[in-house]
């Protein structure tokens, strides 16, 4: 067992693989080595680095198990290291450029959010939501292929837990670039999805849908769900929209999708579900993780099944039906409670 101080030291330092990972994606050093094995000179030559302290982070690296280093001071990609590269199916390079990055002073001030009940952005910028992004091109860039890569880890699994029976029109509200639709659509063929989000969030989503083949069985659609989403629906998917807001604007998007549906149609809510309390599970850490983000980012929060039945519930949807996914998300799934609607 490890000892008490041990443990908290490395829960303390653990800082340090955040930043040496962002480091490695600042300097494509994963694109480099993909191309084969360097010495230290090849690759400060390529990087632009000062060679002894490029020495330093790459033994760190091998350290992490992102690359490998032989005695000569040749280095080569490990395979979690090839998760850095941008051409990777699985990548995770934006992730780790976003959360190194725009996130780490946000995670600075945790117990600013936790003092006032404010977000970095709140406090700082004066705003709720995702404004910031239409005035900087390149944090929306980054911001929105991160959210491609979280998404494709989970859309398999997620696709398979949902009921789409008969469903013929799925619309994916706040579906970014479409990552989540494009899988749905793929597997479900004869359906046909309307992608819904902010112009800056849809952005790139045409092209990414004519390469994999489906733009003629899908419509993108910019605007504000805040104000209304596509009528017509027999499903309303919503990834990670919720636990984005407040009780209010949650039971607001609801409330529009609700509104929106055809006759039968359901509302399926994608979040990650807490506890009531620790539960020891590996799934615990990643929703509070998750919670404290939405803490210090905007002016959401992960909820229980509980809780989102209660928000569905004002919106006039449910009782949900809470369906667990072989990853962290679980869906909550309702329909209209007026039986006109059903």
């Amino acid at each position: 067992m490890m000892d008490p101080s041990a443990e908290l030291l490395a829960l303390i330092n653990a800082n340090w693989t955040t930043q040496v990972v962002r480091a490695a994606c600042e300097l494509d050093i994963p694109g480099h080595l993909a191309q084969g094995k360097c010495s230290l000179d090849q690759l400060a030559g390529a990087t632009g680095c000062h060679a002894p302290s490029l020495r330093r982070l790459m033994r760190a690296l091998a350290t992490l198990g992102l690359c490998v280093e032989t005695d000569a001071e040749q280095y080569g990609l490990a395979p979690m290291g090839r998760l850095l590269c941008d051409d990777d199916p699985q990548s995770l390079r934006a992730w780790a450029l976003l959360v190194g990055g725009p996130h780490w002073a946000r995670w600075g001030e945790l117990h600013e959010s936790v003092r006032t009940g404010r977000s970095f952005k709140q406090r700082h910028l004066g705003e709720e939501g995702f404004g910031d992004l239409d005035t900087d091109p390149a944090a929306a860039k980054l911001f929105h292929r991160a959210m491609v890569q979280m998404t494709r880890r989970t859309a398999a699994p997620i696709v398979a837990a949902i009921p789409t029976g008969k469903a013929e029109c799925v619309v994916d509200v706040g579906g970014g670039q479409g990552e989540l639709l494009a899988t749905v659509l793929q597997a479900n063929p004869s359906a046909h999805g309307i992608l819904f989000d902010l112009p800056a969030g849809v952005a790139g989503a045409h092209d990414a849908f004519e390469r994999s083949g489906l733009m003629d069985r899908c419509r993108i659609q910019s605007g504000d769900f805040f104000r209304a989403v596509p009528e017509g629906g027999d499903i309303y998917l919503l990834k990670s929209v919720l636990h984005n807001w407040d009780d209010e604007r949650a039971v607001r998007i609801l409330a529009n999708c609700r509104d929106a549906m055809r006759l039968g149609g359901t509302v399926i809510a994608v979040e990650r579900t807490m506890s009531r309390g620790p539960d020891g599970s590996a799934a615990d850490p990643v929703t509070v993780r998750s919670d404290l983000n939405m803490l210090v980012a905007l002016t959401g929060r992960e909820r229980t099944h509980v809780e989102f039945d209660a928000l569905f519930a004002q919106a006039g949807l449910g009782p949900t039906t809470l369906i667990a996914t072989c990853g962290d998300f679980s869906l909550i799934v309702g329909a209209a409670l007026d039986a006109s609607r059903q």
